[in-house]
């Protein structure tokens, strides 16, 4: 191989290795299968382990850190904060947040609601964001998974995406029924909280009619900040970029007086 085509490679390799090391795949689905309701300590050890610590009282925990282990009490069994991404850094950093849905552990541990029909031009209690750091944060909406909690269920409503400044930027209309999930993908980009509203042409009115909501597939956009090994990786390939400089120097010097004489 030619000295200049050697260095290409050379350059193209250091640089995919640099790349993939400081941006890592970013996407994440919360199905809710790692949240249990334990009603008392020693349940709490035989499902987390005897040595696992973070039991309070009863209701719904999750597995935040499965090195330490960490468990995180989420709810107290009717009503659910969200579901986390475990081993995220700091602890407790990315989580789904929801806001208005309920919580069921019976039919693959998703969750459910029952909506509000006292106001049904309101749906303002009824939507979830992604928060980083305890920050709500842009995030791509990729899909999600819903159902009626009957065969004869019929569940309209309009679904908003909303940016950071609570302008609406997509907007659909779905139709759920029976009760059979089915993936909904929206792939909306860039939005910070997705709604379910009520609206003036289709009010949301389930009577006492539920929603189930699982795999929430969403992908973070933001660019990530090194870490000391994508660090040591950046520096590594510089230092062999020098190195590779350095070896071609003597050739052209060599080839340049070659040429004088």
């Amino acid at each position: 191989m030619r000295p200049a085509c050697w260095f290409t490679a050379n350059l193209l390799v250091v640089c995919a290795a640099v790349i993939f090391s400081v941006v890592p795949l970013r996407a994440s689905t919360f199905s809710f299968s790692d949240e249990y309701y334990i009603s008392s300590l020693s349940q709490f050890h035989s499902v987390f382990g005897a040595s696992a610590n973070g039991y309070s009282s009863a209701g719904i925990y999750q597995e935040t850190n499965s090195v330490l282990p960490v468990i995180t009490r989420l709810g107290n069994g009717s009503s659910v904060t969200g579901e986390y991404v475990q081993n995220t850094t700091p602890n407790l950093n990315q989580e789904l947040v929801l806001f208005g849905w309920g919580q069921s552990l019976n039919n693959g541990q998703q969750v459910a609601n029952v909506y509000n029909t006292q106001n049904p031009q309101n749906g303002a209690d009824l939507y979830f964001r992604f928060d980083v750091g305890g920050s709500a944060t842009s995030f791509n909406f990729n899909s999600f998974d819903l159902k009626g909690s009957s065969a004869t269920s019929n569940l309209s409503f309009t679904l908003e995406g909303l940016d950071a400044s609570n302008n609406v930027i997509n907007s659909t209309v779905l139709n759920i029924q029976g009760n059979t999930f089915t993936t909904e993908t929206l792939n909306w980009a860039g939005v910070t909280t997705v709604e379910l509203v009520s609206t003036a042409s289709l009010p949301v009115n389930w009577n006492s009619a539920s929603l189930y909501m699982d795999n929430v597939t969403i992908n973070n956009p933001l660019p990530p900040v090194p870490e000391p090994t994508s660090l040591a990786l950046l520096g590594l390939g510089l230092l062999m970029l020098g190195l590779v400089y350095q070896n071609r120097r003597p050739q052209h010097s060599r080839s340049a007086k070659r040429n004088r004489i």
